[in-house]
């Protein structure tokens, strides 16, 4: 089944569609764009926000002391959760200036909200898709808001299938087939050990709707093998700085690294190419062989395996019909090295 968010399609024989997120990476619109610049120049097709309006920090976190580990070049340090919210917060002004300043470079905005008259705010700025996270999959009221507008949605798969089973169920329930499930690690970043790549393979066998992977990895490495196991969207956190000493920060890619990484994917998606490429021959023939007399066979004589040889090229008889020849009779003289012909052969 194929997706449509904005003017691209995800899914089966289509394009990876490449979102490159500075949700948690931006601290104001001036960082936001400046990132945003970064992404539409490396030739992704996608931008993913985190929606948090100014006051929305204090909204989520009632109490303000939940830390959140991650990993620096110097090691591991900890934030609390309020701060890391906190920096990402823009006025509504600044978000339609973001959505609209996406549009011209012409990315996809998606993003994430987490309160109901957020979700009317994205409805009301047009955003292409809306992603529900990891924290609200199991928020059937939520779900059941936002499958409701009509806009494509986007499934964090992190961790307790069943709350994603009852997501798609509300999602379809209300009409809403325009799904994408992501398969998501866990960490900041997530330990090689804690991708589990195999199970895109499992969500792809459970849904008919396409499956992503959204990488919290260090590097770019991960996302690879996930778009050979049929991940057909990626999203893959994007920073300034990688050593800025917060959370996401070191895992996700900088400006520089971006291009080389869509280059990468794009390359990987046409070296997949047709698994049916083994029900056909890639050989020419001019490097396959055929039979000639090894010995002058004469007439009437049969054909033995010590009066044959095989060379190139293989335009005559070709050697994969070893079993119409042999023990044969041959119907006029042949001389040495010359190529068998089936006009040479009694049938």
């Amino acid at each position: 089944m194929k997706v449509k968010i904005g003017d691209k399609f995800v899914g089966d024989g289509e394009p990876c569609l490449i979102s490159l997120e500075p949700g948690a990476t931006h601290t104001g619109i001036d960082s936001a764009k400046e990132l945003a610049k970064a992404v539409a120049k490396s030739g992704a097709e996608a931008i993913k926000f985190q929606t948090f309006r100014t006051g929305d920090a204090d909204r989520m976190m009632k109490v303000k002391d939940i830390h959140v580990e991650y990993m620096t070049p110097e090691g591991k340090h900890k934030e609390t959760v309020y701060q890391a919210l906190k920096r990402r917060e823009m006025s509504t002004d600044e978000w339609r200036e973001l959505r609209q300043y996406c549009k011209k470079l012409g990315l996809l905005f998606i993003s994430s909200p987490y309160f109901i008259d957020a979700v009317d705010f994205l409805e009301e700025i047009k955003v292409d898709a809306i992603k529900v996270s990891k924290g609200d999959i199991n928020n059937v009221y939520f779900v059941d808001y936002i499958s409701k507008k009509g806009i494509p949605v986007i499934l964090d798969g992190r961790e307790n299938f069943e709350f994603v089973n009852k997501a798609v169920e509300i999602c379809e329930r209300n009409g809403n087939r325009n799904i994408i499930i992501m398969h998501c690690p866990s960490g900041y970043p997530s330990e090689d050990s804690g991708v589990h790549l195999n199970a895109i393979k499992i969500i792809r066998e459970i849904y008919e709707y396409p499956v992503g992977f959204a990488d919290h990895s260090l590097g770019a490495l991960m996302n690879y093998p996930a778009v050979a196991l049929g991940a057909k969207m990626l999203e893959v956190t994007v920073t300034l700085d990688k050593k800025t000493d917060a959370v996401e920060h070191y895992m996700s890619l900088e400006p520089h690294e971006l291009k080389e990484f869509v280059t990468n994917i794009r390359k990987i998606e046409k070296a997949l190419g047709s698994p049916r490429i083994i029900f056909s021959s890639r050989v020419k023939d001019t490097s396959r062989r055929s039979f000639v007399a090894k010995v002058p066979i004469k007439k009437g004589e049969i054909i033995t395996v010590d009066k044959i040889d095989f060379k190139r090229p293989g335009t005559h008889i070709p050697v994969s019909d070893f079993e119409k020849i042999i023990n044969k009779r041959v119907k006029r003289d042949i001389e040495k090295d010359e190529f068998l012909e089936y006009d040479m052969i009694e049938k």
